[in-house]
């Protein structure tokens, strides 16, 4: 039997996405129009999709093994100094094509990065894309950026690309942009920090921030993915690139992928698909064990529903109690953190152990610095699967042990199930309030923030007692 998959959204690589896999054998369902999406349930293998019939008047229901999602952000123009940019996004690339085409060729044209704010790789990839099309064409071509990325995946192919067709590149450090309303056009003044440069042009490409826009957010909302602030589900964040989502099972083919090969993009999903089908790819429970629910003390509040960053908790309304799809659990363990009655826990849940009282305990989510600290003769090290399993009973029972106890997170925005590290922030400094209400010294209970590639600086933090930071 073929393997079902849903795509959902439109883009430009509809169709040869569709031609991919149909051509790895497996049978594609297209749902162009992502607002006939009503819900989707299920995990990994099997997903239920509610969408609209084509007149909007009934729902019709699909089932699918995977999901792959194809709707593209899309920020709104924006407006420098009364006058409109063009969206660096585009739709359809013979609407760029028209909008420069109109004008004369000795029209200039400018790609503005990191001026409203820093912009997103993805801004990156579709700037050094359209201006080596551009360039191609004979057209002079200007990149300003404040920063030169190179860290993405086919991003020094694009800037070689630019650059051999004539693309201008100036990192500036400084910029000012006037216009005039009354001629259309825009007054450039640029500099390196040691050179500056003039240019009047009518066409700016402007990345004027990072708004998902409304049919993506729609539809990530609908697959119930965990977003970051920006509203971007894989956008700059290392360890979901280039497809993977918040959600096993659920995929997304995003802007990054035009910098190497959409193929490439495509190889990768029908990997982890093979991979999940033949049960190889997530054949073992998460080293910490997979979310239980009590039952008898479940009140049903949808707290952790609303909080799992991976879509892995669903209502069971014939029970009246939360439920866990065990394919769609990560074993995070925020749910457990969260849960106000303690009706959650990990089944491989262990106490904490510990007979001796010691100088500190260092609790660290598995991919902080933490994770490469080892016991000593002034800390023990215990290990949690995420940061949002570290709450105030966490940290209450060790302090019966230890004099002092360390929470060690990821830094904001780099958390691999996205807000875990923010919850372990809300919990401790809840936790010090506590203690200082109650006449107890909150020094006893620190929080820090440190990737895994900063662990030197971290021990020296660790072993500096009087250091402690809120957030």
């Amino acid at each position: 039997m073929k393997m079902k998959i849903l795509i959902i959204g439109n883009s430009e690589n509809n169709s040869r996405v569709y031609e991919y896999l149909t051509n790895n054998g497996m049978e594609v369902t297209v749902i162009s129009d992502v607002y006939r999406l009503r819900s989707v349930t299920g995990e990994a293998g099997n997903f239920t999709a509610i969408i609209k019939d084509d007149e909007g008047k009934k729902d019709i229901q699909i089932t699918a093994g995977f999901i792959i999602l194809i709707e593209q952000t899309a920020a709104d123009p924006v407006m420098i100094d009364g006058l409109p940019a063009l969206p660096l996004y585009q739709q359809d690339k013979g609407t760029q094509d028209k909008g420069t085409d109109l004008l004369s060729y000795k029209e200039p044209v400018v790609f503005l990065l990191d001026y409203f704010c820093e912009s997103p790789m993805s801004a990156t990839v579709c700037a050094l894309s359209n201006a080596v099309a551009l360039a191609r064409k004979k057209r002079k071509v200007f990149y300003l950026a404040k920063f030169i990325r190179t860290a993405g995946r086919g991003i020094e192919t694009l800037y070689a690309e630019a650059r051999e067709t004539g693309v201008t590149f100036i990192k500036y450090e400084d910029l000012q942009i006037t216009s005039d309303v009354d001629k259309e056009e825009f007054s450039i003044t640029v500099s390196d920090g040691d050179i500056s440069l003039d240019i009047v042009t009518k066409i700016i490409y402007a990345d004027g921030g990072r708004d998902a826009g409304e049919s993506f957010m729609y539809a990530a909302k609908k697959l119930g993915l965990t977003t970051n602030k920006n509203g971007c589900l894989t956008e700059d964040t290392y360890f979901l690139t280039p497809t993977l989502t918040s959600r096993r099972g659920v995929y997304h083919i995003t802007r990054d992928l035009a910098a190497e090969s959409l193929d490439e993009g495509l190889d990768f999903i029908c990997t982890f698909i093979k991979n999940d089908i033949n049960n190889t790819l997530y054949p073992d429970i998460p080293p910490f064990g997979i979310t239980v629910i009590d039952g008898n003390k479940c009140i049903f509040c949808y707290t952790c529903f609303r909080a799992c960053p991976h879509a892995a908790l669903q209502p069971d309304h014939g029970n009246s109690q939360m439920q866990c799809l065990s394919a769609a659990c990560f074993g995070c363990g925020t749910c457990v953190g969260l849960c106000p009655a303690n009706a959650i826990k990990l089944e491989n849940d262990k106490p904490g152990t510990g007979s001796d009282i010691r100088n500190s305990l260092v609790i660290c989510c598995l991919n902080s610095g933490g994770a490469a600290l080892e016991n000593t003769d002034r800390f023990d090290v215990k290990t949690v699967p995420c940061g949002g399993l570290i709450d105030e009973g966490m940290l209450s029972d060790n302090l019966a042990l230890y004099d002092k106890v360390i929470a060690v997170v990821c830094p904001d925005d780099a958390c691999r199930h996205f807000c875990g590290n923010k919850y372990a922030c809300g919990h401790v400094n809840r936790f010090r309030d506590l203690m200082e209400a109650a006449g107890l010294s909150a020094e006893k209970v620190q929080i820090i923030k440190a990737s895994i590639g900063m662990p030197g600086v971290l021990k020296e933090v660790l072993h500096d007692s009087s250091r402690v930071e809120r957030y």
